[in-house]
């Protein structure tokens, strides 16, 4: 049998590394495929690793990089990282071009949130409990405390794609990033679901469909919306141990679940809106909406013409672009009416939202071996409501109004009555933001001024008086709703008010 020769530098690399530790850590050269030359030493038995690789060019070996690795850093991870740098590096060294403008890596940034710290030079790199540090040609990754990471010097031309790639993969080899996501995976049912880790936390993954792509029948995205808030109940009953967040767009559909484990503290993610251009005091530029964390470091440092940046734009709350025809529609006048709580499973929970849901998990029922039950695990999560007018109950289509938690504020989904065409009562879906902190109700620019904005702020500020009164109930100790609770559903004569 021919002997196998590797014609990269990946197994190379991992023999040397590997055959480095049995020896001792004495040092040791090795000639790799490709005309690469690693050389690896230990200046003590079981100390830091220190590693110089050097690539072919037109006058011998030239040394791209030079490296020292922690005692805690696994040996695998130590191979990987050094193989990416052989296929990262440009084959020609060059010094000249050894200094990458930091702006330009931080705009390039797959993984982590770039900031700078006062007084400090370089470019710093938020990951979790990883944080990397990019000042001229060192790279450095700490691990929570100091000696415990590694620390990378490039040489040669390692321009802004090459570093922001080299980056993102030691941060993301470092931090077991992958870990979580095939966990995921392995539980999901057969679907067209992808698993992706998270680009700002190692401890987060992202479900999301597998090839989304725009539906003409489905213009707004309900159908993988509801398809993902079935997978999101499953997940919570078979791993009350992970936390789930449905990220929803500004159309109101569910576009994916973050899972993040529950003794982890991962910051939220929270819809925004971000210009990725220059732009004027009175123009937003290009803008997209993303998904940013809540505590995402600013960028002081940098051009704001390269970094993106959140803007107050009026794309960030949905309102349908027209009007739309509903034959079961109703009219009510504004009039002296106020929100009550459509009656359901919920009750009152500590937090900044008063209305909760248990989390449950599956199990088989004892008196039915072949069915499984439901059973709690003790913990709560904030629940979205349904609430209608208390003038009627159970007859108001276009009045409900749909509560949903959202990251420490509360997003409102209406049907505002916007007229009739010839019989036929029309509606406009918008979005509204209720900030519970601040007492503060939050309409989209969107709403033409006039009847409709107007309709649409008198009823924002009659929900944020659902919400206090839910609040202020809880405050009195009270388990479950009641006085926020139409009188149908409390049970109150006729002609009474709570």
């Amino acid at each position: 049998m021919s002997e196998f020769e590797p014609v990269s530098a990946t197994y190379g690399i991992s023999d040397a590394v590997v055959a480095h530790r049995l020896r001792g850590g004495e040092r040791l050269r090795a000639e790799l495929p490709g005309g690469y030359r690693l050389t690896l030493r230990a200046r003590e038995l079981g100390g830091p690793v220190q590693a110089a690789l050097a690539a072919p060019s037109p006058t011998g070996p030239a040394r791209i990089c030079t490296a020292r690795f922690s005692t805690f850093t696994p040996l695998p991870a130590v191979s990987r990282i050094l193989d990416t740098v052989t296929r990262y590096a440009p084959a020609l060294p060059d010094a000249r071009d050894a200094h990458p403008p930091r702006d330009a890596v931080a705009r390039l940034l797959t993984t982590g949130a770039p900031f700078q710290q006062p007084g400090e030079p370089g470019l710093f790199v938020q990951f979790g409990h990883a944080q990397a540090w990019l000042d001229g040609r060192r790279l450095s990754v700490t691990l929570g405390a100091p000696g415990n990471g590694l620390s990378l010097i490039l040489g040669g031309p390692w321009d802004a794609p090459s570093t922001a790639r080299l980056t993102a993969v030691v941060l993301r080899e470092l931090t077991d990033t992958e870990q979580l996501a095939g966990q995921v995976a392995s539980l999901l049912p057969p679907g067209p679901w992808q698993v992706l880790s998270d680009q700002w936390h190692p401890h987060a993954a992202l479900v999301l469909p597998a090839a989304p792509r725009w539906d003409p029948e489905d213009p707004l995205g309900r159908r993988a919306s509801r398809a993902l808030r079935d997978l999101h109940q499953g997940l919570c009953a078979d791993r009350p141990d992970w936390e789930f967040q449905e990220l929803i767009s500004a159309e109101g559909s569910a576009v994916a679940l973050r899972v993040t484990p529950r003794d982890r503290a991962v910051p939220h993610l929270v819809r925004t809106v971000v210009g990725d251009r220059a732009f004027g005091p009175e123009e937003l530029g290009n803008t997209r909406t993303t998904f940013l964390p809540t505590d995402l470091p600013a960028f002081p440092c940098l051009d704001p013409a390269l970094m993106p940046r959140a803007v107050r734009a009026p794309t960030d709350l949905y309102v349908a672009p027209e009007p739309e025809r509903d034959i079961y529609g109703v009219k009510l006048e504004l009039g002296g009416w106020r929100y009550v709580l459509d009656k359901n499973a919920v009750f009152y929970a500590p937090g900044w939202y008063p209305f909760h849901k248990h989390v449950t998990r599956r199990e088989k029922d004892p008196t039915a071996p072949l069915n499984d039950r439901l059973v709690p695990t003790g913990a709560t999560v904030p629940a979205p409501v349904r609430i209608s007018p208390d003038v009627e109950n159970r007859s108001w289509r276009n009045e409900y109004v749909q509560l949903t938690p959202v990251d420490h504020h509360v997003e409102a989904r209406l049907q505002l009555y916007a007229g009739d065409e010839q019989g036929c009562p029309l509606v406009r879906a918008v979005t509204l933001q209720i900030d519970l902190g601040a007492r503060r109700v939050t309409l989209p620019d969107q709403i033409p001024p006039g009847p409709l904005r107007h309709q649409a702020a008198v009823k924002g500020e009659r929900i944020l008086g659902l919400l206090a009164a839910a609040l202020q109930e809880r405050a009195r100790g009270a388990s479950e709703p009641r006085a926020v609770l139409g009188p149908w559903d409390r049970g109150d004569p006729p002609g009474t008010d709570a």
